[in-house]
């Protein structure tokens, strides 16, 4: 049986390596292109490049173009020749909650095609590990305790961390004040250093502190656990609603990319996201696998778009 299934890959291998070489141009490599590097895209993109080169026959490289929040990786795909080789691996951000709060140099709907969700993100509400505190209930008891507003640190303004700050004072009554740094970085660096008292992000940047002992998490945001942290309950396990919008990464093409090419890139991405080795990475990472449809990503990108609208309609917040 297990024969049987090794042949299995190996034949689907090969015809997706034909597929993708037929699709592209001869010897031209795949660029993956994110906003920044060294954080959690980073590292997503280039455990799915090093699998997607394996199983098509074709370099892959991640390369990084930093600047204005991903508006300048977003602009090098869309003036990007059109054939595949170029494509934007990115964070939701750019796509649901940046075309709210600004005017985007492009229109991000038209510009850029849907290929695949690629993870869904575990995010968590990470403190100083110095606070006595090690569930929401012991952290409000805290915060009250303080009798003053509770500082939270964001990776800039109008991001997801800033609208997950205010979900978690609503959720739990606390005062919190988003204060607004260059990255998650420096905001780590100050949550460990006693300055901030947390944040709320995406777990993968946050294990290698957790692990030393200098963050604590004190609850995931969404509905289930996470395997690289089974002991952390949620938010919403420990009693306090309205704090489960999660967080993806996904690639795009430029929109002038032939459909029939965007369907191939697709089947590709699901037969690499369906390998196991690579399945175990990336779930002891603290992200899931998740492979979509380009319908199905774009309907996502609609929803998300939506749900945070609404959530900043309500709060009157401002890019500022």
């Amino acid at each position: 049986m297990q024969k049987r299934l090794g042949i299995a890959i190996a034949v689907l291998g090969h015809i997706l390596a034909l597929l993708f070489g037929a699709a592209h141009a001869a010897d031209k490599p795949i660029r993956l292109v994110i906003f920044a590097a060294g954080g959690p895209v980073d590292f997503v993109a280039r455990q799915f490049a090093e699998k997607l080169s394996k199983t098509t026959g074709t370099d892959v490289i991640v390369e990084a173009k930093p600047g204005a929040n991903g508006i300048i990786a977003a602009q090098n795909v869309i003036a990007s020749e059109p054939d595949g080789t170029t494509l934007f691996f990115s964070s939701s951000g750019l796509f649901t909650i940046s075309p709210i709060f600004q005017k985007l140099p492009f229109d991000i709907d038209r510009d850029l095609s849907p290929v695949s969700r690629i993870v869904v993100n575990a995010s968590a509400v990470a403190i100083d590990a110095n606070i006595p505190a090690k569930t929401i209930a012991e952290f409000i008891a805290y915060a009250k305790a303080k009798n003053q507003t509770i500082d939270f640190g964001s990776p800039g303004v109008g991001n997801i961390t800033q609208l997950w700050i205010e979900q978690f004072a609503d959720a739990t009554g606390l005062q919190l004040m988003a204060v607004p740094y260059k990255g998650i970085a420096p905001v780590m660096v100050d949550v460990m250093g006693g300055r901030l008292a947390g944040t709320i992000g995406d777990l993968p940047a946050f294990l290698p502190h957790i692990h030393s002992g200098r963050m604590r998490v004190i609850g995931l945001v969404g509905e289930t656990r996470s395997p690289a942290v089974p002991n952390i309950p949620t938010v919403h396990e420990q009693g306090y609603q309205g704090l489960n919008a999660l967080s993806w990464y996904g690639v795009f093409a430029s929109s002038k990319t032939p459909s029939a090419l965007v369907q191939k890139l697709n089947t590709s991405f699901k037969q690499v996201l369906s390998e196991p080795s690579l399945r175990e990475a990336l779930r002891a990472a603290g992200v899931e696998p998740a492979a979509s449809t380009p319908a199905e990503l774009a309907a996502l990108v609609q929803a998300d778009r939506a749900r945070w609208a609404t959530l900043i309609k309500q709060k009157q917040l401002k890019m500022e």
